[in-house]
């Protein structure tokens, strides 16, 4: 044995920048084992060849192949079963890439979503914890056109009392399954008369979710119109309150209701369970009465 054949464990760590417990464990699943094992001690002593093999184990760890894939292409040997695997391989990274982005993505309007509630939530208090007079609380606004990923459906015998946690799975569900990108809160929208949706009767209801780019399958343009707004913040089963100070707003500023009403979810039951600091924005159509 010549030292110029043959390298320490230690020398093949420090040389491939691996570490002396994966060398071990190399040799113990019988996958690289020393060529040569001298003495009681059986220092072992790895070939140029295998010290090869060994940094080729560690780079294509780096490239994201699992030992059982590295095993496999060492067994192989050949360019064109190496050229096929790193394909799949980069069509993997690839898929995982999209993903992530998409996770970020959401992430990013989740974020957005919930500090714009939290502005909310630190606008409305006040050191005497004293309401806002009714005509600071709702303004009127231009509500901009976005493109909508809806589901509605009728309910039956509805209550407007409690979030439809049925409804808000189902439309998550689709959502990640036809792989569409969304932002911003769920959009309810109620096709009933004002107040109707907390009456008992069946009621006509509307999920709704910003959708991101091209879509075709169940989307519909939302907004394009003049709303009053408020925000409620608190329980949800305390909403018809809020529901029954902006129709009067607009009963008494001399606007009508001008189509479905809808409740926008910044702060929802589904975000935190605090329900002091639920924020739900309420939108209803308005036009002047002449």
């Amino acid at each position: 044995m010549t030292r110029k054949e043959y390298y320490s464990a230690k020398e093949v760590a420090a040389i491939c920048n691996v570490s002396i417990k994966s060398l071990h464990y190399y040799e113990e699943i019988r996958f690289i084992v020393p060529e040569i094992q001298i003495g009681e001690s059986k220092s072992r002593y790895y070939s140029k060849k295998q010290m090869e093999t060994v940094y080729m184990v560690r780079h294509l760890k780096l490239l994201g192949f699992s030992l059982k894939e590295t095993k496999k292409i060492l067994s192989e040997d050949r360019i064109d079963f190496l050229e096929k695997s790193m394909e799949k391989k980069l069509h993997g990274l690839w898929d995982e890439i999209k993903s992530l982005n998409r996770q970020y993505k959401e992430m990013e309007g989740c974020l957005h979503r919930l500090k714009n509630g939290h502005a909310v939530l630190e606008k409305q208090r006040n050191p005497e914890n004293l309401p806002l007079p009714l005509e600071e609380e709702i303004v009127l606004e231009e509500v901009p056109e976005i493109s909508l990923y809806f589901s509605r459906q009728v309910m039956e015998a509805y209550r407007n009392e409690e979030v439809s946690l049925e409804r808000w799975v189902k439309m998550s569900d689709e959502v990640q399954k036809n792989g569409i990108q969304t932002q911003g809160p769920i959009i309810v929208t109620y096709y009933t008369e004002p107040l109707g949706q907390f009456m008992g009767h069946d009621c006509d209801i509307e999920f709704g979710i910003q959708a991101v780019g091209e879509n075709e399958n169940q989307i519909r343009t939302f907004g394009g119109f003049q709303a009053a707004s408020i925000f409620h913040i608190g329980p949800y089963s305390e909403i018809v309150k809020s529901h029954m100070k902006i129709l009067q707003w607009i009963n008494q500023n001399h606007y009508r209701v001008a189509g479905p009403i809808s409740e926008k979810f910044i702060i929802s039951p589904i975000d935190i369970k605090n329900e002091r600091e639920h924020v739900i924005k309420i939108l209803v159509p308005v036009v002047l009465n002449h």
